[in-house]
């Protein structure tokens, strides 16, 4: 997991813009953080609780977990793919992230104690 310590995330950052215009910070931003579970309380509206890597980026700096990601022999990038973030973790599935809801009026024969899937129990038919 990330650390919380923004002040030495941002004393490690590189002493350079991420980016060189806002089309290209927000294109890598919405290709990388939308799917990364660092940036999930941000979506779910709990502010200031966000990955403290896209402040130090916005702020002029570069993030030290952010490596270049693949170019061309000419040095040409596409800006979704700008960087690698060492730190990025795709979400859980949204089935297991919440307990499935009971509808009202439905009753439950069993608790749900999670929204995880399970696996059918088979018999191994040993004889």
């Amino acid at each position: 997991m990330m650390p919380d310590d923004y002040d030495a995330l941002e004393a490690q950052a590189v002493d350079e813009p991420a980016f060189s215009n806002s089309d290209e910070g927000y294109a890598w931003i919405d290709a990388n953080c939308a799917i990364c579970v660092h940036e999930l309380p941000p979506r779910e509206r709990r502010d200031g609780d966000g990955c403290p890597l896209i402040l130090i980026a916005l702020l002029g700096k570069r993030p030290r977990q952010w490596s270049d990601g693949p170019r061309t022999p000419e040095g040409r990038y596409a800006m979704a793919t700008q960087y690698v973030c060492s730190e990025q973790r795709d979400e859980p599935a949204a089935d297991e992230l919440r307990p499935v809801p009971v509808m009202a009026g439905q009753g439950e024969l069993l608790p749900c104690e999670s929204a995880a899937p399970r696996r059918p129990v088979r018999d191994g038919g040993s004889s």
